[in-house]
């Protein structure tokens, strides 16, 4: 009996080679959303301190007439309590949408390091099954833009509901999970099936593969969680395509089989 996809995947996880493939989008989005936050913050913090200390310093004029006009923004702006309060949500903010881009971008970079996993697994696992083809780069690039536009398309749509507390935490992870399942299953499909059988699979086991891009985006949520995992989440998908794959050679071959039976007859 084989092992569940999650287990056989951490096995392979924990092995010398793929740690090492981890690092590098970890410590590439650790270190690009790092100074974003720290840079939009810092800047963020220093007006404040320039609207309350020196109004007439301020470089912008819209923003600079709308604090003459209310003096009580510098006082506002100058408070201890306000920075506090400020700084909390800036931080919770902050770090959410860190996690939500990083995990998109982390899932990018990894996509350089696809094939290399996807070919390690099958030398380990699954060298019975016929790994030829996938899908062309021309194909690859037409549907990772489609799914870039419709995540774009989602996001905005769903714009109105992002304001409604509760429903704004579901509504915002529509689209970016909607986009971490499409360019996974892509990177990762498009190295083991080529463009017709990727199709296939994606009409026949659609549920089956949402259902595990579901708990990898769950795990992504975790925070560095989306950063250090992505390597595992390919090896995940790398198992369940193979073995999808696995399946439909058998069916083909019972059919075969079968047809031969009833010519023999």
């Amino acid at each position: 009996m084989q092992k569940n996809i999650f287990v056989a995947a951490f096995e392979d996880f924990m092995t010398t080679k793929f740690l090492t493939l981890t690092l590098a989008p970890f410590f590439i989005t650790l270190l690009i959303f790092s100074s974003l936050i720290f840079g939009a913050g810092s800047e963020f913090f220093d007006m404040l301190n320039q609207i309350s200390q020196n109004p007439d310093s301020i470089n912008d004029p819209q923003i600079k007439e709308f604090v003459q006009e209310y003096p009580i923004i510098s006082t506002i702006a100058g408070s201890f309590i306000f920075h506090a309060v400020a700084g909390v949500i800036f931080g919770i903010l902050g770090t959410g949408l860190a996690i939500l881009a990083s995990t998109a971008v982390a899932l990018i970079i990894v996509g350089f390091f696809t094939p290399i996993i996807v070919k390690e697994i099958h030398k380990r696992h699954y060298s019975y099954i016929p790994k030829e083809g996938g899908v062309d780069f021309i194909s690859y690039i037409v549907l990772s833009v489609k799914s870039i536009l419709k995540f774009i398309a989602v996001f905005f749509v769903s714009i109105f509901l992002y304001f409604i507390p509760l429903l704004n935490l579901i509504a915002l992870n529509i689209p970016f999970y909607y986009l971490f399942s499409s360019l996974l299953t892509l990177d990762v499909g498009g190295e083991i099936l080529t463009k017709e059988e990727l199709q296939r699979v994606l009409n026949e086991r659609k549920k089956e593969i949402l259902g595990s891009t579901f708990i990898l985006y769950l795990i992504s949520l975790i925070p560095f969680a989306g950063m250090l995992l992505q390597v595992y989440f390919v090896s995940v998908l790398a198992h369940q395509f193979f073995r999808i794959k696995a399946d439909f050679l058998d069916k083909k071959q019972q059919y075969k089989e079968a047809i031969e039976a009833e010519i023999v007859k």
